[in-house]
């Protein structure tokens, strides 16, 4: 695979200023939200794109026949501790090593698939929806643009549970839609990993054209706290998040 700069800043940089943030409770939550959007049923063969350490397989496999993808042979190694009934398989998500149609149903969590220029982002898109069959769905989740927008910049930093501390700054540009964040992570010995990050975030407005382009059907667009209701509403400035709900038809 060709190297690409979330080699270093998904790696024990990003884990471990988030670990303890990821906890058994949320992923039971983000999970139920998958569940529930992409309707899964016990013998639905279902993808989970960018697994990374497997937190949301351990608690899909439950529910469906999990495969886990990441190009990650660390995450992946955590992934088959923590989520031994799913198959994982490490690979890239712009060039999928699964047949045409082979899942019931696919998901990426916080903008795993769209770490790219727009072409190549449409491309990943594309690259799921063909591993997924006809009348099949895809979920897409990453943070909301729209929310970004009201407070572009960002600066924060705590200090872990084993005493290191960890500082981000994030600079959203609400004209192209990417966000753009440094990383630094300090150990209680001093040892540094530090790391940049692009992710694009797309717009209510945009996700209809973008779904067309890969040969998709947009379904709806919700959010993680409106998943649950019914009708669900699309996001708006307050929504935490954004979720896709698309289609292959």
């Amino acid at each position: 695979m060709a190297a690409h700069w979330g080699d270093g800043y998904y790696g024990d940089l990003y884990l471990a200023s988030v670990e303890d943030l990821l906890g058994p409770r949320l992923s039971a939550l983000e999970a139920e939200v998958v569940a529930v959007l992409l309707a899964l049923r016990p013998r639905d063969r279902v993808l989970d794109l960018a697994c990374g350490h497997g937190r949301h397989a351990r608690v899909l496999a439950a529910r469906a026949r999990v495969v886990g993808l990441d190009r990650s042979g660390p995450y992946l190694a955590r992934a088959t501790r923590a989520a031994p009934a799913a198959a994982l398989v490490r690979g890239d998500v712009r060039a999928l090593p699964f047949a045409a149609g082979a899942f019931d149903a696919a998901f990426s969590w916080y903008a795993s698939l769209f770490m790219f220029d727009d072409e190549a982002n449409a491309a990943c898109l594309a690259e799921a929806g063909r591993v997924v069959r006809r009348g099949g769905r895809l979920l897409v989740h990453h943070a909301n643009p729209l929310r970004l927008a009201l407070a572009p910049r960002e600066e924060a930093r705590r200090v872990l549970p084993d005493g290191s501390s960890v500082e981000e700054r994030s600079a959203f540009d609400a004209a192209s839609g990417v966000d753009r964040s440094a990383r630094r992570l300090v150990r209680p010995d001093g040892a540094a990993l530090a790391a940049t990050a692009e992710l694009r975030y797309y717009s209510p407005s945009e996700w209809g054209p973008l779904a067309e382009r890969a040969g998709l059907r947009l379904v709806e667009l919700t959010s993680t706290t409106d998943a649950g209701r019914a009708p669900r509403r699309e996001p708006g400035p307050e929504a935490p998040d954004l979720i896709a709900l698309l289609e292959k038809t």
